[in-house]
């Protein structure tokens, strides 16, 4: 499950991207985002009967799942208005995902007690160095 879990993510992620690459750049960008999320509480509806595990209830949710929600609509909005403003979708994604993951570093060492090692410190140098050549005009 390790490795298909993260296939999905990227395959998500790579679908998502061409799907909201090409919305229509003069409809309002929260109606497309109203429709996709009524087909994904659908979907999310559907996989509540259809994954077995966990719990049901929505007392074993966290308070903070209003904050995944804003930081979904977020993200959404963000790439969204990036692409009209003219981001190239091979590179958009990249640099949001360099630039969160700087972010969340910090909060992976202190907060999860997350550890790091001299090959993952030079990953991190390595997509900040391809960071800027992306950015570079």
């Amino acid at each position: 499950m390790y490795y298909a879990a993260i296939a999905i993510a990227i395959f998500s992620s790579a679908s998502y991207h061409l799907a909201i690459k090409t919305q229509p750049g003069g409809v309002n960008p929260f109606l497309p985002l109203a429709v996709a999320y009524l087909a994904a509480f659908a979907v999310c509806v559907a996989g509540l009967f259809l994954w077995s595990e966990g719990s049901r209830s929505l007392s074993a949710l966290r308070p903070n799942v209003l904050w995944l929600a804003l930081s979904v609509v977020g993200i959404e909005v963000g790439f969204l208005l990036a692409y009209r403003a003219g981001w190239n979708v091979g590179y958009a994604a990249l640099a949001v995902n360099v630039c969160s993951t700087l972010a969340l570093l910090p909060i992976a060492l202190l907060l999860f007690r997350q550890q790091i090692d001299l090959g993952k410190i030079s990953g991190v140098g390595l997509s900040l160095a391809g960071l800027f050549l992306l950015m570079k005009k």
